[in-house]
């Protein structure tokens, strides 16, 4: 018997597993602290989480079968580059298996962009839901098109992509005309659509993440309203923007959790 421990203690082919995870370590528009590491510790934390929840009977390590892909190698600064490497690997990851359940580990918030764009490949429309202290509505940033401030305007003007934030909290005047004018939604009302779900880590009432910010929700609160999202329209998620720097960190915990009570959720 081989006496190893990777991710999960028992690791299948893509072509057999419910669930992989796959890390997107890139963090070049990020104008806070570095983020390229999360998926690093995330990792480290799943390795130590109880799968089972006293409170549903249930163990997500029971109830999936589960594989970690490892890291999309991010081309350092050019997101054009990088973005074609993300929408060939999520292409030949559902190629091999159409239904499987990905979980993605950024990295900064553009990386969502990038993953939204490779799964219009698979899905006609797909109601995104964005836990957010951010709009991230910019239409350009110091210039530039692509940023982790302005992938969700992005997504915004695509008909492919119905937009929902929840938590927003810090937004600027230009990002206000630009919520009004494009109609996002802030509730889980009357959603028909494949959901993919995108969990910026600073939604949370915790400081290391990339941009914290004050006044965040409690994890209790955010479990509850995952509870409330149709879960059996769930297709995927990623968990961005954790700046830990150490092992066992807050924003890690956090992102190890969330997954496992989506996938709890899901069960």
């Amino acid at each position: 018997m081989l006496y190893v421990k990777r991710t999960f203690d028992f690791e299948f082919p893509v072509e057999e597993s419910d669930v992989a995870l796959l890390g997107i370590p890139w963090d070049f528009s990020e104008t806070g602290k570095p983020t390229r590491f999360a998926p690093v510790f995330i990792r480290e934390a799943i390795k130590n989480l109880f799968g089972y929840d006293p409170k549903t009977k249930k163990n997500i390590f029971k109830i999936y079968k589960f594989c970690d892909l490892g890291d999309v190698e991010v081309v350092p600064g050019n997101w054009s580059l990088t973005y074609s490497r993300i929408k060939d690997t999520i292409k030949q990851i559902f190629q091999s298996n159409p239904n499987i359940f990905p979980v993605f580990l950024g990295g900064d918030h553009l990386i969502t962009l990038g993953i939204l764009r490779s799964l219009k490949l698979f899905y006609e429309k797909i109601t995104v839901i964005d836990f957010d202290a951010h709009r991230d509505l910019y239409p350009n940033f110091l210039g530039g098109k692509f940023s982790h401030l302005t992938w969700a305007y992005h997504v915004a003007k695509d008909k492919s992509f119905e937009l929902v934030q929840i938590g927003t909290r810090a937004w600027s005047g230009e990002e206000e005309r630009i919520l009004k004018k494009c109609r996002i939604k802030s509730t889980l009302r009357g959603i028909k659509n494949p959901i993919y779900l995108t969990f910026d880590l600073d939604v949370l009432d915790i400081s290391d993440v990339g941009t914290p910010e004050p006044s965040g929700m409690k994890f209790e609160e955010l479990v509850k309203i995952i509870g409330r999202i149709p879960k059996d329209r769930i297709i995927g998620m990623d968990i961005v923007e954790g700046a830990p720097d150490n092992f066992y960190s807050r924003s890690s915990v956090a992102a190890a959790n969330i997954i496992k009570y989506v996938l709890l959720h899901r069960a």
